[in-house]
């Protein structure tokens, strides 16, 4: 009977079958993919507050000197 929750030959981490039907390097490989789209979503955001900051700067600066 293995002691600790072990069984023999089965320590660490594989790259085979990860017992759900899906292996460590798809769950890796699906990560991947999700962190270029979570870091393509927010330098689209970032980009997007930075344009609308620009505009709002010029669009107050042009109300300025119309109305002088």
């Amino acid at each position: 009977m293995p002691v600790g929750g072990r069984l023999a030959g089965k320590t660490g981490y594989s790259s085979g079958y990860s017992g759900q039907g899906r292996s460590y390097n798809d769950i890796n490989e699906e990560i991947y993919y999700l962190s270029i789209f979570m870091a393509s979503l927010i330098a689209i955001l970032i980009c997007m507050a930075l344009c609308y900051i620009a505009y709002e700067k010029y669009h107050k600066k042009r109300e300025y000197f119309i109305n002088v």
